[in-house]
């Protein structure tokens, strides 16, 4: 600490040698140099981004060796590009800045479609881990909700490589913390346990009425494995008593002028319901069939089988070949990231339709019936 509040005396000449040398020349460095080889490699950028189609697809990011930086999709390539290139020029953030740098060819793959895009970036980060994406790069982003393997359950938030040491499984969640809200929602509505340990005759947590107290009795306990039961049947599926809940208590809060936790029960209200739903969807989607239409500038159309992309338009093209090449996962990893990417898709488009079929009507061939909207796809 002595040494690093050393004083600096003004008046005293800088240091002399090869100190001197060396900040002059990394000065030097920062100040002309770095720029213009940006400025050339952006124009350059620019150069091979206005070869692009105006299509929809996904685009790579690769350096000189060949490896790939960077993952996009867009429904329009050369467009998505140009506005790198611009916010590039434009020096919006030193992470890109490090990109350009070592950014030497870009190449790209039209899809014909806004979904299968989708599909294909997904598929492509998770198979090259390109440095430059920092979301969809890893599946251990996900949490679940489960109970604890003891007499009297407490409720768990568990992360994506631990869900297979226990059922039943809740979820998924996008993260943590949109798990533990949810823990807490359902932990107070409920009052399950939350002690570390068991105490004989009660603690204070339920004496002020924030747990049941299975503890105090063997009635007690009895009644708690029920609730435990019914806070269960709350998250599996849709729960209009637990709704009920979550409204009456955002209104009291407002009446009280607590805004705030008015709008956190509001937004807790708003989870619930997408939570049922993705996990309904997940849920139909690992275990049967499902058809997928999408409308508008690019028709096609889609089907999946237990989670897997079997035809797209009738049959295979280049491009569904090049999805394949990507390699299918060998665990339910990625079939739940595309249920959650097909999911988000038909949440945001008003002309996309879905329907799943039975499982046991797949194996005998797919239906050529129009399938009509899927309701669980209108949730958001």
């Amino acid at each position: 600490l002595k040494k690093g509040r050393q004083s600096v005396d003004r008046g005293k000449k800088p240091p002399t040698g090869k100190v001197k040398n060396a900040r002059g020349t990394w000065g030097a460095l920062d100040k002309s140099a770095p720029g213009q080889a940006a400025a050339l490699l952006i124009d350059a950028f620019q150069a091979q981004a206005a070869r692009a189609p105006r299509a929809p697809g996904v685009y790579l990011m690769k350096d000189s060796d060949g490896r790939i930086l960077y993952v996009g999709k867009s429904v329009d390539i050369r467009s998505r590009l140009r506005q790198h290139a611009a916010s590039l020029r434009a020096g919006y953030g030193e992470r890109n800045y490090r990109w350009i740098r070592q950014v030497r060819e870009l190449s790209w793959q039209e899809t014909g479609s806004e979904l299968y895009a989708l599909l294909l970036e997904d598929q492509l980060i998770k198979a090259h881990w390109p440095g430059g994406n920092v979301r969809q790069k890893e599946y251990l982003e996900y949490a679940w909700l489960t109970f604890s393997n003891e007499t009297l359950p407490r409720l768990l938030v568990i992360e994506a490589r631990h869900r297979s040491r226990h059922t039943p499984l809740f979820g998924p969640f996008h993260d943590r913390y949109h798990a533990r809200d949810m823990a807490a929602l359902l932990e107070a509505r409920f009052r399950l346990r939350t002690c570390a340990a068991v105490r004989a005759g009660g603690c204070s947590l339920g004496e002020i009425r924030h747990c049941s107290a299975p503890c105090r009795s063997r009635e007690a306990s009895s009644r708690y494995l029920r609730t435990v039961k019914r806070a269960g049947d709350a998250l599996s599926g849709f729960d209009p008593f637990f709704v009920r809940y979550i409204e009456t208590m955002r209104q009291r809060e407002a009446e009280r002028q607590a805004f705030k936790k008015a709008a956190w029960y509001q937004l807790m209200l708003k989870r619930y319901r997408a939570c049922i739903s993705r996990q309904l969807f997940l849920d139909r989607f690992q275990r049967h069939g499902l058809i997928v239409r999408e409308r508008g500038r690019w028709p096609n159309t889609f089907e999946f089988f237990r989670g897997r992309l079997m035809r797209r338009n009738g049959g295979m093209t280049p491009v569904d070949e090049l999805f394949a090449e990507s390699g299918e996962p060998a665990d339910d990893w990625g079939v739940i990231d595309r249920a959650h990417v097909i999911w988000r898709w038909l949440g945001s488009r008003s002309d996309g339709e879905a329907a799943f079929i039975d499982a046991r009507q797949v194996q005998k061939g797919w239906l050529e019936a129009s399938p009509g909207l899927s309701p669980l796809a209108r949730e958001e």
